[in-house]
């Protein structure tokens, strides 16, 4: 399978239409193709089709970033930004081991405190550690927080990491009515009253769309292709907010491509519909 794959990473692509697509990087022409899908949104996407022919195509990757998007579905994409905090604590003496017993909880919504969404636990969810003197949790914010919070995520500056980690800690243990200061230590003892021994903080910039495009044929395709420049893009966004949605999507533009021997432009007139799925769930459609 890898002798029909060129992989490039990381690296910035630029694409080009004459009478096919000319693939280029760091200036070196890497070859000439007759089709072109785009398996990506955000600003990526918008950006590597700015310069392409394909306007009709290339509008519909342009995109907002907000925590809620109009009833209505909106006029463009939208997607939320999320904070993923990963932690590691004691599991015999930390309060969030004891709060949440192994035989009761390895995951769950929470509903009750604005700046979080999700809590989960890696090391339950996975059963197999031989470890059993920690616990790692994984806790995501809520799209909300991380507007409010958000920063270059290549590289966001240590002290908005800080600041973010100290505000999910203190929002668990508001949630869960945990001591304060139980995870992260007080302002007064930081090193000796919290039960942290590492953790990673990530924002998920481009994190689930909140609208779904929904094509003017009565025949729902869940991708898109402008037959006229050879050029195609597939992803959740055009389907359904989750992995699954990705996944059927991108599988139904190459069974289209492989079924259809001069395939025609699909998918392109619609309209967004606000996806009901991630309004309720905050992180995707479950």
């Amino acid at each position: 399978m890898s002798g029909f794959l060129l992989v490039m990473v990381p690296n910035w692509l630029i694409v080009k239409a004459k009478k096919r697509w000319e693939l280029k990087a760091k200036g070196q022409v890497l070859g000439q193709f007759d089709k072109l899908i785009i398996a990506h949104n955000g600003k990526c996407a918008d950006r590597l089709m700015s310069s392409s022919p394909a306007k009709d195509l290339h509008r519909l990757l342009r995109v907002n970033f907000a925590p809620n998007v109009a009833k209505s579905g909106g006029k463009r994409m939208t997607l939320n930004s999320i904070y993923s905090l990963t932690f590691a604590v004691s599991a015999s003496d930390s309060s969030l081991s004891t709060a949440l017993p192994s035989d009761k909880v390895t995951c769950g919504f929470i509903k009750n405190h604005r700046n979080l969404t999700f809590l989960s636990c890696n090391t339950r969810k996975y059963g197999n550690s031989d470890n059993g003197d920690y616990e790692v949790w994984t806790v995501l914010s809520s799209a909300q927080f991380g507007k409010a919070h958000k920063g270059p995520q290549e590289n966001l500056p240590e002290d908005l990491k800080e600041t973010v980690k100290s505000i999910l800690y203190e929002s668990i243990e508001e949630a869960l009515v945990l001591p304060r200061g139980s995870l992260r230590g007080s302002a007064e003892d930081p090193a000796g009253s919290g039960c942290i021994l590492e953790s990673r903080v990530q924002l998920w910039g481009a994190a689930v769309p909140l609208n779904t495009w929904i094509p003017s044929e009565d025949i729902a395709q869940g991708f898109l292709y402008d037959g006229d420049y050879g050029v195609g893009t597939c992803g959740d966004w055009l389907l359904d907010s989750s992995l699954a949605g990705a996944w059927e999507s991108g599988r139904r533009l190459a069974q289209f491509l492989i079924d259809t021997q001069d395939p025609k432009t699909v998918g392109l007139e619609g309209s967004f519909q606000a996806a009901q799925a991630v309004e309720k769930a905050g992180i995707g459609a479950l």
